[in-house]
Order: C-alpha cells, then sequence, then structure tokens
C-alpha cells in the first residue's frame, strides 16, 4: 500500500494520491490526480485469494479482460496505461455512488434492475460472467458503470440471475453490513461466498419475468 498525499511515478508522470478507494482480490485502488485529471491508480498485490487463482501476471489479465468488456459494454472505465514489470494500471475515474451504498439507502432504481439484466444477458452471449456484486458497480444518474475489469468464463452458479441479483436486493443486509463490515448480514455462507436468497426469491422472479431475456 501507498501512502495518501504521496506521489507516484508513472510512464504519464506523477500521480498525486489523494485517497484509498479500496481492496479488491488483485490489488489497491486510489484515487488521484495526474496533472489536473482524476484518475484511479490501481496497484497489483501478491495475496491468495480463495475464490480467484491467478494463472498469469495481474496486469496483464486485467487488460485482456477490459478488452473482451469492451466489446460488451462502453459503461466501464477507460484504461489509460498499463506497467506489466511495475504491477500496476491507470484507469478513468467514474464519479458517483458505489451501487453497495445506494441499495442500503434504498435507492436503486428498477431502471437500474433492467440495466443489470442487459449487460448480463450480453455477457452471457459470449459465455462470459462479471462480478456482480454491488460494490463493483457506481451509479451515475440513471446509468450504472462496472469499474471492475473482472471476468470469468461463465458459470451458472454466478450468475446475475442466479448469485448477484440476490445482493441487489438486500437493502437492510447492505445497510448494516457497510456499518459493521459483517459479511453475515450479506452471505447465508460466508466460505463460499452465498448470499442470502430466502427473504428475495420472489422479487427476483418478477424481475427475471420481466428483463431476462434467455430463450
Amino acid at each position: 500500500m501507498i501512502d495518501v498525499q504521496s506521489k507516484y511515478l508513472t510512464k504519464l508522470g506523477e500521480i498525486k494520491i489523494d485517497r484509498f478507494l479500496g481492496k479488491g482480490k488483485s490489488g489497491y485502488s486510489y484515487l488521484g490526480k495526474l496533472e489536473n485529471t482524476e484518475v484511479v491508480l490501481k496497484l497489483m498485490h501478491s495475496e491468495t485469494n480463495s475464490f480467484y487463482s491467478f494463472n498469469q501476471n495481474k496486469v496483464e489479465l486485467e487488460v485482456e479482460s477490459y478488452n473482451k468488456l469492451k466489446s460488451i459494454t462502453n459503461k466501464i472505465p477507460k484504461l489509460i496505461e498499463y506497467n506489466l514489470e511495475e504491477n500496476y494500471l491507470i484507469k478513468e475515474f467514474i464519479s458517483g455512488d458505489a451501487a453497495s451504498i445506494q441499495i442500503a439507502g434504498n435507492k436503486i432504481r428498477e431502471n437500474h434492475f433492467a440495466e443489470l439484466f442487459s449487460l448480463a444477458n450480453n455477457c452471457e452471449t459470449e459465455n462470459l460472467n462479471i462480478d456482480y456484486f454491488p460494490s463493483n458497480f457506481i451509479v451515475n444518474g440513471d446509468d450504472l458503470f462496472y469499474i471492475d475489469y473482472e471476468v470469468n468464463k461463465y458459470s451458472e452458479n454466478w450468475s446475475f440471475r442466479n448469485w448477484g441479483i440476490y445482493y441487489w436486493l438486500n437493502t437492510n443486509g447492505f445497510k448494516k453490513y457497510l456499518g459493521t463490515g459483517d459479511v453475515n448480514f450479506i452471505n447465508e455462507d460466508t466460505i463460499k461466498g452465498v448470499p442470502h436468497k430466502m427473504d428475495f426469491t420472489e422479487t427476483a422472479k418478477l424481475l427475471l419475468d420481466k428483463y431476462d431475456n434467455r430463450k
């Protein structure tokens, strides 16, 4: 990790680090300024993850995933620069609230679900899943941006309809989770990462019937 208010030298110049954004499966993300432009600097870490296996350079994986995502949606941050040797990449900063915050505040709109199903169906057509966990999305007005570059081979178990949607419907769970950090409020199985489903099956079915366009 690096300190806030420090500077990080890249091929494009120095990035002044303003704040830490969070830690993911592959790296640490920071908001910073490159000249006068806000950007996201992601520094890869070497930590293992019980749900994901990295079989090549993490930056290389993210670049490959970004190129796949570009063919599916334009609602992702642009990749500005990357460095395989120094293990970082620089992305466009997308302003707005994390979807997890919007869910906790009961502010997710039905059009956001329409957008999620459209994205999920397009991913499935390409035999891909993305990580539908809400913290990987930014709500910007009526639009949703997937700010992570992670993609995986399609699996029905980890699809939006069978996995992700239950996080997006769990308003009270996310409110408690964000307040305490306790994943038990959003997961019925914290080891396998399985969300609570029972209280949301009826609403999920209504949304599936309305927006899931699988033939």
